[in-house]
């Protein structure tokens, strides 16, 4: 640290230690407030001229050297005389040094002779040295010298400068383009030992006429001219009053410095001045510092005391003026003059000054004494600080003010406009801003979007979204259209939002200024439009939508940040747009009279639903849970249509074989006034004749595709698809013939949009709203991707924003509260030896072959094997007989864990009076259980695909004949209306609980009385227990559609395989 004189001495020089101990003997009083926080020192100096704010870092470095790190307010900046006073100023206060040990005396330089002439250069050398002149107004006997290096060009002028120390000529051998007048020079230079050399004193003169003799001497840049030796010219004094009253002796009308005479400073020459003066009087006012008004008689009584033969010009009399106490306000300006800086300012009374300017001003002949209030001034230049701005080091010499840097881009500057500039214009600041400031904000009267039809419905219509400025409308569509189309491909699928800077988009306008678009507004506009990104404007800077994509609107009209959007033009589509926006508060229908049904309000909601659907020419997915009536709802759309006359073509109904029947028998059970064809059987081609007289027609998916020559030639009024997640493969032929039926509007009723991820709702939605959702690929990037692999919940709202107008799900819990509860209960079973031993051949020799075609094809390409592992380690956890005898090899068939469970389970519940829904994928499984049924005596039904009399085992089971009911879960998962049963076995549980839900859901629906039990029979330690994680995820991944939970990835990775195929707990 520093503890002595000496330390200074040894570290700067003792001429920067003069400095710095006659800077503390004239002004110590002005420095009282010095504090010390360890290595840190802060002082706030005080004088007539200016006030100054002094920060010191006192350091030792790694190997035991003194590091100063000074910084000041003055021009100087670092390590100057400020500091060196400040540092003496506490080793006085530390160690009581007295005054008389800081003196010094100035070094002599060993320059001895002055240098004429330019020197010749050695060959092939064109590196210069070149001396730049600092003058200091607040010190005219000094001038402050920087050396610097550049190579010379052709032109005359210099490459790119760079600085070169005067120590470094003494280190080793000196650079060839070092000549001897310039060692000379820089050994003088470098003897002053101060951190800037300066020219003072007869030496210092010395060494500025040998710096102008190398023709290499500059003012202030090296871009400038060289400075030369110019003729030598008269010195008039005059005593010149400054901004603060005070008044200094003028010789030139230019810049002049005193080292043993007087020079006046052009921009190329460097005249010296003659006076009339005797030379102890010239010295003596050049030194002599700024006169204050009190000290004016003082100073003209010793001036005529010690001069009185000589005739010099009066000192003006300046009146002084103390001004009373007053809140400052904070003034700030945006100028251009060298950067984009903020320069700060208070006003006290009618007086502006700086904030580093002195408390005293100069105004109409007073000397106004002002009384600051620095904890005010401070507080606005911490808010400055506190929102990025940093004091400019490298401002003018000249300025009274800090002014503050920001950035050099735009946005920042402009969200400084336009977030923190209206606020603090109500707290009491004043802003100004130059006019060619470059970062001017232009505020708009606000935004707009204008939609006009191209033409016919088909032609679509064309959009443009822009702000209003001044009056004039201007389309910032291309702009933001330009913005999308630079993203690299790879990006296009991430979150907006992190893709758009925090301050927004700013758009520059051809008069110079900026729109600043906030990040909410853009993000809104590009994530509404995404999906358009690859069209291209028309010739009018539109972007094209179509019908469907209107719908998309509604989003807009949202305003993130309070700002108002004005719709011009298609007011109608503004109308559905706010419609869309406010779906909760559509107009109620009043019920078909035909229909012979009571509609539950949930139910009727639904009809307003349909209705508003059908009057806006939309579609949409009636995504109820199975059981609470979507036929029926349906059915009473369909009526209110006909009996309002607008049925005046068939509607067309595609449902599962299953359902088919259904269909028909609830027609005519609720609204038997529609004239209803059933479309099937060996002669149903006999059906088509006349079938456009009909309200109602009843079709397959199966028979969609044999029959589409016909479907197709039809107009339909209503496509209604049941069940229809069967077109979720968008590659599907059936989904692509539905696509093609023609209709007015359409409708799908499903309780499971979302089976295994999101590509299934995408289908559905192009089926229903072509566009709505993007291509395939986009939608795939922007939503599926996020919202299934990284559980993005922001990507999961927007999609759930976007559908929630056209998708409808009520849950039994929500709107049938009358509705018995559900028990689930797991039951766990053991495998035996022998059927964990064949469990663990397979899954070893399984397992093994998936990890080899993993690590060659890769996961994506191993679907099928990986299945049918499953499937095989499954059916051992079902029954190993219901493994080959080749795949078992050696090892005995044993008996079923599980089946001895449920047979356990079986006769004690049918003792309770328990009614029974058993269900298994394996209708090889079912015939294994009816062995063991039959061997019991245990009476039952049976129901799977190949069972052609279904109505007859429906029928003995809902009536009590029966009290058990085998059931393939594909044959009865979805259709069949079971409410006699109370309990629901799931025999072997499988990967998607969707499908499980659904076969629960035959017992556990509208018209149960009794409570339900469900029961799950799990092998412990197997594949079936690892499953219900991947249930989970899958149930996440549908419920996320329809409320803020997360959802997960649910395609296979590793780690599932991992998990899966591990082996036996």
């Amino acid at each position: 640290m520093i503890h002595t004189l000496k330390d200074l001495r040894e570290r700067f020089g003792p001429a920067w230690l003069e400095q710095g101990s006659r800077f503390l003997k004239n002004h110590a009083a002005f420095m009282p407030q010095v504090q010390r926080r360890g290595a840190l020192i802060t002082a706030l100096i005080n004088t007539d001229q200016q006030r100054l704010r002094v920060y010191v870092r006192v350091q030792m470095d790694p190997g035991k050297e003194i590091q100063i790190n000074g910084e000041c307010s003055c021009s100087s900046g670092k390590n100057c005389s400020h500091v060196a006073a400040v540092l003496i100023k506490v080793l006085q206060d530390e160690h009581e040094i007295p005054q008389e040990a800081l003196e010094t005396r100035e070094a002599e330089p060993p320059l001895r002779r002055p240098m004429t002439g330019l020197l010749d250069y050695p060959h092939g050398v064109y590196q210069r040295l070149i001396y730049l002149l600092r003058p200091n107004p607040a010190d005219p006997t000094r001038i402050e010298v920087e050396t610097r290096c550049a190579r010379a060009l052709k032109n005359g002028g210099y490459s790119e400068d760079r600085i070169y120390e005067p120590a470094w000529a003494q280190r080793g051998t000196p650079p060839r383009f070092l000549l001897k007048t310039d060692l000379d020079i820089l050994a003088g230079l470098n003897q002053v030992g101060e951190v800037k050399p300066s020219l003072k004193g007869k030496s210092g003169e010395q060494l500025l006429r040998a710096m102008l003799d190398t023709g290499r001497c500059h003012l202030e840049h090296v871009s400038g001219k060289a400075l030369r030796l110019g003729k030598p010219q008269s010195a008039t004094p005059c005593w010149e009053v400054d901004s603060i009253g005070n008044q200094r002796i003028r010789w030139h009308e230019r810049a002049t410095i005193f080292l043993a005479s007087l020079w006046c400073l052009d921009s190329d020459r460097c005249i010296p001045l003659v006076s009339d003066l005797p030379g102890a009087l010239v010295e003596s006012l050049a030194a002599m510092a700024p006169v204050t008004p009190e000290q004016v008689p003082k100073v003209t009584a010793d001036l005529q005391k010690r001069f009185p033969d000589t005739s010099l010009p009066l000192l003006r009399q300046i009146r002084v003026e103390q001004r009373s106490p007053v809140a400052p306000q904070p003034c700030l300006h945006l100028s251009a003059q060298e950067m984009p800086l903020a320069c700060l300012s208070f006003k006290y009374h009618e007086i502006r000054i700086g904030t580093r300017g002195a408390p005293l001003q100069f105004k109409d002949g007073t000397q106004v004494h002002l009384i600051r209030d620095e904890p005010a001034e401070q507080h606005c230049i911490e808010r400055l600080i506190s929102l990025g701005f940093r004091i400019h080091e490298g401002q003018s010499r000249v300025r009274a003010t800090d002014c503050f840097l920001l950035a050099d881009e735009p946005l920042p500057w402009l969200d400084f406009q336009s977030r923190q500039l209206p606020e603090w214009g109500t707290q009491g600041w004043r802003v100004t801003c130059d006019k060619d400031f470059p970062h001017r904000l232009a505020r708009p009267d606000h935004w707009y979007t204008e939609l006009e039809p191209l033409g016919t419905e088909a032609d679509g219509y064309g959009i443009s979204v822009g702000v209003v400025l001044e009056g004039q409308r201007i389309n910032l569509l291309p702009v933001l259209m330009q913005w999308l189309h630079k993203l690299p491909p790879d990006r296009r699928g991430e979150r907006l939002e992190g893709l758009i800077h925090e301050y927004g988009m700013a758009v520059p306008l051809e008069d110079g200024r900026y729109l600043l678009l906030s990040r909410n507004r853009v993000r809104q506009i590009m994530e509404t439009l995404f999906e358009l990104h690859d069209s291209k404007l028309d010739e009018m800077q539109r972007l094209r939508l179509n019908r469907f994509q209107l719908a998309r609107l509604a989003e807009l009209d949202e305003s993130p940040d309070g700002e108002t959007l004005h719709w011009l033009g298609a007011e109608a589509i503004h109308s559905l747009a706010e419609t869309l926006r406010k779906i909760e508060s559509i107009p109620a229908t009043t019920p078909p009279a035909g229909l012979r049904a009571e509609l539950r309000p949930y139910q009727q909601q639904s009809l307003d639903w349909l209705q508003f659907l059908r009057e806006h020419r939309l579609g949409g997915i009636l995504a109820d849970d199975m059981g609470l009536g979507k036929t029926v709802q349906t059915l009473a759309h369909l009526l209110y249509e006909k009996e309002q006359g607008r049925l005046d073509r068939p509607s067309l109904v595609v449902t599962p074989t299953s359902l088919m029947t259904n269909w028909q028998r609830e027609a005519q059970r609720f609204a038997p006034d529609l004239r209803t064809r059933v479309l099937h059987g060996p002669q149903r081609h006999e059906l088509f004749e006349g079938m456009g007289k009909q309200d109602l027609l009843i079709t397959t998916y199966p028979l969609l595709l044999r029959d589409q020559d016909r479907l197709l030639i039809q107009e339909y009024h209503l496509l209604i698809l049941d069940e229809a997640q069967a077109i979720k493969n968008p590659k599907a032929k059936v989904g692509a013939i539905a696509r093609r039926l023609n209709a007015r509007h359409r409708v799908c009723l499903t309780g499971t949009p979302v089976e295994n991820h999101l590509g299934e709702l995408w289908s559905l939605f192009d089926f229903l709203l072509p566009g709505l959702l993007g291509e395939e690929h986009q939608f795939r990037r922007r939503c599926r991707k996020p919202i299934e692999k990284w559980g993005d919940e922001y990507q999961a709202d927007r999609l759930r924003h976007r559908i929630r107008p056209f998708l409808l799900r009520r849950t039994k819990q929500a709107v049938a509260p009358e509705l018995p509860p559900k028990t689930d209960i797991l039951r766990t079973v053991v495998l035996g030896e022998t059927q964990r031993e064949l469990y663990e051949e397979i899954r070893q020799n399984m397992y093994q072959r998936v990890r080899e075609e993993v690590a060659e094809k890769g996961i994506s390409r191993c679907g099928i094997l990986i299945l049918t592992t499953l499937l095989k380690l499954r059916q051992v956890c079902c029954d190993p007989r219901l493994i080959s005898p080749e795949e078992r090899g050696r090892i005995e068939t044993g008996h079923s864990a599980k089946l001895e469970l449920l047979m356990d389970l079986l006769p004690e519940m049918i003792e309770e009076g328990r009614r029974i829904l058993l269900f298994s994928q394996f209708t090889s499984m079912l015939g294994l259980i009816e062995q063991a049924l039959q061997a019991a005596g245990i009476d039952y039904v049976l129901l799977t695909g190949s069972t052609r009399d279904r109505a007859t085992p429906i029928d003995r089971f809902q009536t009590g004949k029966v009290p058990l009911f085998l059931i393939s879960l594909k044959a009865g998962g979805v259709g069949l209306n079971l409410t006699a049963a109370d309990t629901v076995i799931h025999y072997d549980p499988w990967w998607n609980p969707a499908v499980e839900r659904q076969a629960t859901d035959r017992a556990h629906r509208i018209g149960q009385e009794n409570p339900v039990f469900v029961y799950k029979l799990i092998s412990e330690g197997t594949v079936e227990e690892r499953i219900q994680i991947m249930q989970e995820r899958k149930q996440a991944l549908a419920d996320g559609l329809y409320d803020s939970t997360g959802t997960a990835d649910p395609q296979w990775t590793e780690n599932d395989l991992e998990e899966l195929f591990g082996p036996l707990v």
